[in-house]
């Protein structure tokens, strides 16, 4: 998978280190995501949401939802208190 921060840390060895370690987590935190915006069903979920469900912050989840609307899993539908509403693509 590639490194989405790349150019904000530019190929520094330590930040390198902390994405790998991230990486791999990231399919079973993707599955968390889907799995809180697929709850909602047609009501969809925002970042913010989310990051409230899972307790964590919304960069914390942000990321996620960008690698999974570039795999398609997710679209954007509308906007909620100033945020994308997400929902599940798939069924």
């Amino acid at each position: 998978m590639n490194d989405i921060t790349e150019n904000k840390h530019g190929g520094n060895a330590n930040s390198k280190a902390a994405i790998d370690g991230i990486y791999a987590n990231l399919t079973l935190r993707q599955q968390q995501v889907l799995a809180t915006i697929k709850a909602r069903g047609s009501m969809g979920r925002t970042c913010r949401e989310i990051a409230d469900r899972h307790g964590c912050g919304m960069n914390a989840i942000s990321g996620r939802l960008t690698e999974l609307k570039a795999m398609g899993k997710i679209k954007v539908v509308g906007r909620r208190d100033g945020c994308a509403v997400y929902q599940i693509t798939e069924p």
